[in-house]
């Protein structure tokens, strides 16, 4: 049995972060500047109208790869606190082309009446999620990092992440995930979490805060109270977390607590209900000053930017429009209002809700002691980062972008997260003359040369990702001719056509000659129990292909450690 210790109650954390905080008061100097930053602070927001200082309470998304006619004017009139970069809205061309645009923005920002620059933020977790890619050292996902078993590693990953957004002009990563994935269902988190294990989590997620620090880089820990155990995906519907508050601070809490006493500069809130925490039914976390108030800035002492989690995903979308969300979760303590690329929004929207915003403050629904004190908290980070008072936009240099040595260390961290879960007949490693069959439901052809290129005895097989019976028994009999079988499998319980090729292959009689890897969450190994060769691979990313393909062929010895429990799969 697994021994969880339980969180000491939030006035620990809170004590913690104290505590560390009265480090920094010791070092030289610190509490001068400390205060001199606090003071130009507060009087940056006083010099401020109410629409300048309501404009840097939004976090906003745009279309395009340039400063637009549009975007000139959310920054120029509407004095937006910061910028979402998106792929998916067009944003990223390429590195050079990013950082063209983040300086123009910046040098647009910093020319307006008070010097603010911009927030410019980016989701860049690693695997899955990372809205910069071609050109740019992506590292693998969080679990990925998780099974190196080395908190280094993920301190590694973030150092580098970071060098390379800053680089670009990106100074805020919505990075770490530090949501526990406990629930192997959790159609959401999966591989963008460490792992299962709240200390581990939380080891992982305080050495990437203080990575992005070193660096210079805003980190943004998330998704607070916890997004780990969870049936529903919140860009959809508003899932709930059901537990009790022991339970909470056993597991949930735990890696924000050391997040916070990491120094983390903001955390992300969910769009999750938690009742144990909001009795309100239907109330996201978002939206709780229990939760955002009470809990985070009150019982675990964060001084930091609460940040909200986009205010047009569905969790909120269907219950909220934009401007009356944005009103509820800055009264409920969000300081900046995030708005991004989600699907059927559109960045007009966001003119919307600023100018709800600027209506709540007129007519005193929003106290204007609690908009200055938001203002406070936005202008404070922006001088101790860097982003206001410099008169110029930072350097930035592509160049320093994907070199050689970043490259390196991805593939690295990729060769030391490949786990071989059991090879119970002694399957591996591979001969790599052998007449073999790669299977990949789904699979990109392009990535599988990775694999190929160093098997060619081996041919690829490409059927749909959930592929259908008449499919699965054309494959098995294809199947009989080879000598060694390799089946990638992704996400395996939304497609159940893999999981059954699979069980088909071994009703066959070709278990000895089979291997099948997971290239997601490893829990599809439970759907393939008889299977007597498993490996977990993390992601299909090509760094991913290449270190699976190396280990599989005896290139490299597989060093990975699972760090969640597959429910019903012993490591036989």
């Amino acid at each position: 049995m697994r021994i969880v210790r339980p969180l000491p109650r939030p006035v620990s954390a809170a004590l913690l972060s104290c505590a560390l905080a009265a480090l920094f008061w010791l070092c030289p100097g610190a509490p001068a500047r400390a205060q001199d930053q606090r003071a130009r602070a507060q009087a940056l927001t006083a010099a401020m109208s109410i629409p300048e200082k309501v404009g840097q309470t939004l976090l906003v998304f745009f279309e395009g790869p340039d400063l637009s006619p549009a975007l000139r004017t959310m920054i120029a009139t509407h004095h937006v606190g910061g910028l979402l970069l998106y792929d998916s809205a067009g944003n990223v061309d390429s590195m050079d082309q990013v950082a063209r645009l983040t300086g123009q923005a910046q040098a647009l920002a910093l020319s307006g009446p008070h010097g603010l620059g911009l927030f410019i933020a980016v989701d860049q977790e690693g695997g899955p999620v990372a809205r910069l890619r071609e050109g740019f050292a992506v590292p693998p996902p969080n679990m990925a990092l998780g099974a190196t078993a080395s908190a280094d590693n993920a301190a590694l990953a973030a150092r580098v992440t970071a060098r390379q957004l800053k680089a670009l002009g990106v100074n805020m990563n919505l990075a770490p995930v530090v949501d526990v994935n406990s629930n192997p269902a959790n159609p959401i988190i999966g591989v963008r979490s460490y792992g299962e294990n709240p200390q581990t989590v939380a080891r992982f997620g305080a050495a990437a805060v203080r990575a992005h620090r070193a660096e210079g880089v805003m980190a943004c820990a998330k998704h607070f109270p916890g997004h780990g155990d969870t049936g529903y995906d919140s860009h959809v519907r508003l899932p709930t977390v059901p537990h009790a508050l022991a339970r909470l601070r056993a597991v949930e809490l735990t890696p924000f607590a050391a997040a916070v006493a990491a120094r983390v500069p903001a955390v992300m809130t969910a769009h999750v209900e938690v009742p144990a925490l909001e009795p309100e039914p239907g109330l996201p976390a978002t939206m709780s000053s229990r939760v955002l108030e009470g809990l985070l800035r009150r019982d675990m002492g964060f001084g930091g930017l609460i940040i909200s989690d986009s205010l047009t995903m569905g969790a909120v979308a269907g219950r909220f429009d934009p401007g009356e969300a944005a009103v509820r979760a800055f009264l409920a303590g969000a300081d900046v209002l995030c708005f991004g690329a989600d699907r059927g929004h559109r960045p007009e929207e966001q003119l919307a809700a600023l100018r709800r915003m600027i209506q709540a403050v007129e007519s005193g629904e929003i106290p204007m002691s609690r908009l200055d004190a938001a203002v406070n908290r936005i202008v404070a980070a922006k001088l101790e980062y860097g982003i206001a008072g410099t008169g110029e936009p930072p350097r930035t240099d592509p160049g320093r972008v994907n070199t050689p040595e970043d490259r390196a260390a991805m593939r690295r961290l990729a060769g030391q997260s490949i786990t071989l879960l059991r090879d119970r007949n002694g399957l591996l490693p591979l001969t790599r003359r052998a007449s073999g069959m790669l299977l990949w439901p789904g699979g990109d052809p392009r990535a599988a040369r990775v694999f190929t290129d160093q098997s060619p005895g081996f041919t690829a097989h490409f059927p749909a990702a959930d592929p259908a019976p008449e499919a699965r028994a054309e494959l098995v009999e294809a199947a009989r001719q080879a000598r060694r079988l390799v089946v990638f499998t992704r996400r395996a319980d939304r497609n159940p056509g893999q999981a059954a090729l699979v069980n088909e292959l071994l009703a066959a009689g070709l278990g000895p000659r089979l291997a099948v890897v997971s290239l997601d969450v490893p829990y599809d190994a439970a759907l393939t129990p008889e299977a007597p060769c498993l490996v977990a691979a993390w992601s299909d990313a090509p760094q991913q292909i290449d270190a699976l393909t190396r280990m599989l062929f005896g290139l490299e010895r597989p060093s990975g450690r699972l760090p969640v429990t597959i429910p019903g799969l012993d490591g036989t």
